[in-house]
């Protein structure tokens, strides 16, 4: 393998182990499936050039390996029910050669194989086990993940299991795959003494039989009289309009030369100019926060726990809006040595049903706490920050860097009861605040020099922390948040999504109860102190923990490091050891499985984000949603007809999505999203 020099991005150093290979690649976005370009097949290259260029434009990408079913292309066999090899391998009684393979997670992975005729000819296959994928053949403009590259689930790396050069598959696997295939396909019958078409199903099946008659070779008039005949004697209930919906069928299908009409489902009208296939979504876990990692904090136990205990909260939701304060209050006073510029800032939103999920009641209740520690603040009124961390409610962030020079303030947090309050000043376009948000997260220079001498400010780089605290809606935070991703680029890694918990856990509402957590205060206030007076907190890296979440990207890893810097404080240690890493990398990862359930989009326009929100709803629910579920999560009233007609067309018509069910009982109509990235491991 040729050595990549150290300059080089890691999509670069990973790309180039496989272009030396022979195996075209193309970039992810980092730690996922997700091709960044929608034609990446046609952009699929081994040139060293190219794969420079991409490294240059997304260094931290996932790299895929990319099937190309020509001459000297490569193709792949993709293991996903665990060690399914050695299941074919018992069955035919022979070994699978030995060739490049790479390891995507525990007992699976896939081989890497030289095309031949025999695997050209193949194509794309696939077997299931209970209606679950076990095996697939990625022969032609498919790809896999490449070694290298991050698992969105595991967050562990693919690696090279057998680094040997590529050969070709042996004709008795080949004719395993085939024969044991259970890709589905489109089979059309297209007699008059064929099965029954039910009511629904008219026009689909009679433009299929439509299509499979005109790549027969037949005309207009040909295929009108074929399908009338068809239509009398199997399509239950046709109606008195039958000719009329038969010509129509006819008419669309010769649109196309013969030997290229597609016997396909209609899709929003609009008959598709290639054969489509409906993709199989996996449901998209629901995220779900680790509470383990609570356990043995003074906040948790003190706190947290007796107060949950006799009140309707959730543990989670009061958590980490009290470790954003206490880091917050920790910064420039407490340090860790191998990190000494790092501020521990945190910017967090806290997710929920309105009026079930109570997350501003939550935070409160977290400021009430440390404000009785005596470490909090609240910024509006006070004179003089002392130290502490003050909470300001500042319509902008210029009025907070006044409110902050004013206080002599180094630790602010903004807190927003409704995220859409800072969504409308983002989306002001003289806004300053998007350009402030950009260098607050890190501590850069935050500062307005050119105003009034009364209204200026000056906060240089590392010598302030600014943290975040917002709640949102369920129902209004893709639209709120979208804007203000767009305000820079790396915004969304920078903030903290806490999703509600899975409604189906959700306890009985109660009264409030006051619990004296006075003890707890004590304690918590004792923990913080010692680390005050300790200074400096030493990282133990044993098992490279903070390594492998920096791979996913740098931000990833600094915010381990921050958690992880509370969990020492607040467990009482001394140092920050691998305990305190597990449960700030579990933490971590539980925010990128909201990060993927949620798919917050970046729409340019309201109808780009609109129709995201849309196609995201789709992939949490599997690809399919009923019109009725459609109308009651995305509330089409709120955008007006005009807009959602457009955007919903829009997305039939580009073959987006398509419409499935006569919306008569037992048949409900449904959305069904036809188009989605690559899910392969």
């Amino acid at each position: 393998m040729m050595n990549a020099p150290q300059q080089q991005s890691p999509f670069e150093r990973a790309a180039c182990v496989l272009i030396e290979l022979g195996v075209p690649v193309i970039p992810l976005r980092p730690a996922t499936k997700v091709a960044f370009h929608p034609d990446w097949p046609e952009l699929a290259s081994t040139d060293p050039k190219q794969i420079a260029e991409w490294g240059e434009q997304y260094p931290e990408a996932n790299v895929a390996s990319v099937a190309k079913a020509v001459p000297g292309g490569v193709w792949f066999f993709e293991v996903d029910a665990p060690n399914f090899h050695k299941v074919i391998e018992e069955q035919t009684g022979k070994k699978i050669p030995k060739t490049f393979t790479v390891k995507s997670s525990e007992m699976r992975g896939h081989f890497y194989f030289k095309h031949n005729a025999a695997s050209i000819q193949m194509g794309n296959l696939q077997g299931k086990i209970d209606a679950k994928e076990a095996w697939s053949v990625r022969a032609d403009n498919r790809y896999v993940v490449g070694p290298g590259s991050i698992h969105p689930k595991t967050q562990m790396p693919y690696t090279i299991l057998v680094n040997a050069p590529l050969v070709e598959a042996p004709e008795w696997l080949i004719e395993w795959f085939l024969k044991t295939n259970s890709s589905e396909s489109v089979r059309v019958n297209a007699s008059p003494d064929g099965p029954p078409i039910p009511h629904g199903g008219h026009d689909t099946e009679l433009f299929r039989i439509a299509c499979l008659l005109r790549n027969a070779g037949m005309d207009y008039d040909q295929i009108r009289d074929n399908l009338v005949t068809v239509c009398e004697k199997r399509c239950i209930g046709h109606g008195s309009d039958y000719v009329e919906m038969c010509e129509n069928k006819a008419k669309s299908a010769c649109k196309y030369p013969v030997g290229q009409a597609s016997p396909v489902p209609v899709i929003g009208g609009v008959e598709p100019a290639a054969a489509v296939e409906i993709p199989v979504i996996a449901q998209v876990p629901y995220p779900k926060f680790p509470s383990w990692v609570m356990k043995g904090t003074s906040i948790y136990d003190g706190f947290i726990e007796p107060i949950c205990a006799v009140n309707t909260r959730f543990p989670e939701f009061m958590f980490m809006p009290a470790i954003t304060l206490m880091l917050n209050y920790l910064a420039l006073k407490v340090t860790i040595k191998s990190k000494p510029k790092l501020i521990p800032s945190i910017w967090m939103v806290a997710i929920g049903k309105k009026g079930r999920v109570i997350k501003s009641s939550c935070v409160n209740d977290a400021i009430e706490y440390l404000n009785s520690v005596g470490i909090i603040g609240q910024g509006n009124g006070a004179r003089n920050a002392e130290g502490k961390s003050l909470i300001w409610t500042a319509g902008s962030t210029e009025g907070l860097g006044m409110e902050m020079a004013r206080t002599n303030c180094k630790n602010a947090v903004l807190f927003y009861d409704e995220l859409g309050v800072m969504t409308s000043k983002v989306k002001i376009e003289a806004s300053s605040m998007a350009k402030h948000l950009m260098t607050m997260y890190e501590s850069g220079q935050f500062s307005n020099t050119i105003k009034a001498r009364k209204e200026n400010f000056d906060f240089p780089p590392g010598s302030y922390c600014a943290s975040i605290i917002a709640c949102n809606a369920e129902k209004t935070f893709l639209s709120n948040m979208g804007p203000i991703l767009k305000a820079g680029e790396g915004m969304d890694e920078r903030w903290f999504y806490l999703y509600q918990p899975d409604p189906k856990t959700w306890p009985v509402n109660k009264d409030y109860v006051f619990v004296n957590t006075v003890a707890g205060a004590q304690e918590t206030k004792k923990r913080i102190d010692k680390a005050v007076q300790q200074g400096v907190f030493e990282i133990d890296d044993f098992f490279g923990l903070l390594d492998r979440m920096a791979a996913v990207n740098n931000r990833m890893g600094v915010r381990v490091a921050k958690l992880a810097l509370y969990f020492a404080v607040d467990l009482g240690k001394t140092e920050i050891d691998d305990d305190c890493l597990e449960r700030a990398s579990a933490v971590a990862q539980y925010d990128l499985a909201v990060k993927h359930y949620l798919q917050v989009p970046e729409g340019a326009t309201m109808e780009g984000q609109l129709q995201s929100e849309i196609i995201n709803l789709l992939v949490r629910n599997a690809g399919r949603v009923t019109h009725r579920e459609l109308n009651r999560r995305m509330h089409p009233e709120r955008y007006g007809t005009s807009l959602w007609n457009k955007v919903y067309q829009g997305l039939l018509h580009g073959r987006w999505t398509m419409e499935q069910g006569t919306g008569k009982a037992n048949d409900p109509k449904s959305l069904v999203l036809m188009r989605v990235p690559e899910d392969d491991d």
